[in-house]
């Protein structure tokens, strides 16, 4: 999720952030196809059962890479200026700015499904009588906003904390031992109340990425290159034992959503490539770095990431069934025809949401002054 930017953005982290959405709407894409072949009632081939499980792993990372980028940013600016008079009015005026365009931004789109539903596309789930489509449906979008909420307290408290560094690390290991527990041992239904507490183990996984990228932030995470190539081999070779074999349960449980280990180290470090950090702890991108066309390209579609957000969970009960049947129809030439299908209308449909979103929701909030 794109924060308001900063003068100056890292190119890098700013393709980061479109690789990691495009990973999140493959995700969505085969989210149903993952179930299905998880859960019995369609009989893929091993090597599928293996692509669907790298896919599968997509969309926790994407959802921690953008909480890891946030605390990265926003952590050691508030724990920086927790000491200064008038901490708390600074940082309310930084926390209204960045909460205040998530709100206009889900009450734009809330809008236009209701005049869709309305008079274009009965969507059944969206209803002014309702409030799951904007709660449920929702739920990264609050989870992240309520993270952006707490920064000062997070900021005000790091800053207290003599070793806050080792705290987070001591955080992710009692986390993701709970999320090992769930995975492994009581993954509960698959239809969990909002409230229920495997549910709120999700928030509380991506509240340690948040604190997780604050804790990246200025430290140095040795050949970060060669991490991120083990990580991406760990998750080829847990993914390939689980798929080749057809041990959907392993598939299933080495996938939780936002539980995932293998999501979250991946995501960890992929932030540590991007922001370019280096033996002793500083970023040695150079300053006449040349910027990409990809690198140009994404820093105008990040601040739209929001947007996708929104629209992919509000408007689910169209587009969702106009790609499974275009999967549906691939199928019948072969899974590989289902997976290419399935990724190229996930990226087509990311970027003509992202070009919307862009030509519309972005003036709209500038217009407001609310970006």
């Amino acid at each position: 999720m794109s924060e308001r930017a900063p003068q100056r953005r890292n190119p890098r982290i700013e393709v980061l952030r479109l690789v990691a959405i495009a990973g999140i709407s493959v995700f969505h894409t085969f989210q149903t196809w993952f179930d299905a072949a998880t859960g019995g009632t369609w009989q893929a081939s091993p090597p599928a059962l293996f692509a669907l499980g790298l896919i599968s792993l997509l969309g926790a990372y994407g959802n921690h890479v953008f909480f890891l980028i946030s605390g990265y940013f926003l952590v050691p600016r508030a724990a920086a200026a927790a000491r200064d008079p008038g901490y708390w009015a600074d940082q309310a005026r930084r926390t209204a700015r960045r909460a205040l365009p998530i709100l206009a931004s889900v009450l734009l789109y809330a809008l236009l499904a209701l005049a869709v539903s309305t008079w274009l596309v009965p969507m059944e789930r969206v209803s002014l009588a309702k409030t799951q489509w904007l709660v449920g449906g929702l739920q990264f979008i609050w989870v992240y906003l309520a993270v952006v909420v707490a920064t000062p307290v997070i900021g005000l408290v790091w800053a207290h904390v003599r070793r806050p560094r080792i705290a987070v690390a001591v955080l992710v290991a009692l986390v993701f031992a709970v999320n090992a527990y769930i995975a492994f041992v009581s993954p509960g239904s698959e239809e969990r109340g909002l409230l229920e507490w495997r549910k709120l183990m999700s928030a509380v996984s991506y509240l340690v990425a948040f604190l997780t990228g604050g804790a990246l932030s200025g430290r140095a995470l040795p050949r970060t290159r060669a991490l991120l190539g083990a990580c991406v081999g760990a998750a080829l070779l847990t993914e390939s034992v689980a798929g080749l074999s057809g041990n959907t349960a392993l598939l299933a449980a080495l996938s939780f959503k936002s539980t995932s280990l293998v999501s979250f180290a991946l995501a960890v470090a992929s932030l540590a490539v991007a922001a370019g950090l280096s033996a002793d702890g500083a970023d040695r991108r150079p300053e006449g770095e040349k910027t990409t066309r990809l690198a140009r390209l994404a820093c105008e579609l990040t601040p739209s990431i929001l947007g996708f957000y929104v629209v992919q969970s509000l408007f689910g009960s169209i587009w969702h069934p106009l790609v499974d049947d275009l999967c549906t129809a691939a199928l019948a030439y072969g899974e590989a025809a289902l997976l290419v299908v399935g990724v190229v209308a996930s990226l087509v449909f990311l970027a003509c949401v992202l070009a919307f979103d862009r030509l519309v929701r972005i003036p709209l909030l500038r217009l407001l002054h609310l970006a």
